[in-house]
């Protein structure tokens, strides 16, 4: 069963996974899915490096390659932030 979760949700998920190497291969996703769509915002905002995104207007699914992703030191304060924040809030 699908549950609703926040952006920070699962932008600390992502977040952590990353920093964990928990994508081990590429991956074809809905580009409309919260996932895509958070792992989009983390590349724009520079938690990121290495992440490899393709979205074409052409294709009804978009790529994203996470296996050489590394958290940069503002995604790493980022993921800090959204776990002490869990922290608090559970």
């Amino acid at each position: 069963m699908a549950t609703n979760v926040s952006t920070n949700e699962e932008l600390r998920g992502i977040l952590s996974d990353v920093s964990r190497h928990r994508f081990p291969n590429r991956r074809q996703i809905n580009p409309n899915s919260m996932l895509f769509q958070t792992i989009c915002l983390a590349v724009d905002e520079g938690y990121l490096q290495g992440a490899k995104l393709e979205n074409s207007q052409h294709q009804l699914l978009a790529t994203f390659d996470l296996t050489a992703a590394e958290l940069t030191a503002k995604g790493e304060a980022k993921l800090t932030s959204l776990t002490n924040q869990s922290t608090k809030e559970g």
